[in-house]
């Protein structure tokens, strides 16, 4: 099997981490008046079954793509970041979401919730 396009270096991923770090952290946690979220786990059996879900559901699905989200309930108004995946397709040469199918999301959270790379 060939290595994926965009594969980074764990050397590459702590820099992107530290990045986030700098530049967002204050930010994000300000926002939810907490330490918020920065990462989300998903098991490899999950990520395996939402793949053939959305293969099987979508005849055309090219891929997948992931969005920061805000998951609040009324114990926590503020939320806290999660990131949640939805499958696209080529639509005239570019990589468009799949309107009205279904996506995955709640993954586990970092521990503590605004630990960075390596978690």
């Amino acid at each position: 099997m060939s290595e994926p396009t965009g594969k980074i270096s764990a050397s590459e991923a702590e820099i992107l981490s530290d990045a986030w770090t700098k530049l967002r952290q204050e930010a994000n946690n300000n926002a939810a008046e907490q330490e918020d979220n920065r990462s989300s786990w998903y098991s490899l059996e999950d990520m395996e079954a939402f793949i053939k879900m959305i293969k099987d559901k979508n005849s055309n699905v090219n891929g997948v793509r992931c969005y920061l989200g805000v998951q609040t309930d009324k114990a926590n108004p503020k939320g806290l970041t999660t990131i949640f995946m939805v499958p696209t397709e080529d639509v005239n040469g570019k990589n468009i979401d799949i309107k009205g199918a279904d996506g995955i999301d709640r993954g586990q959270g970092g521990m503590p919730p605004g630990a960075g790379y390596p978690n």
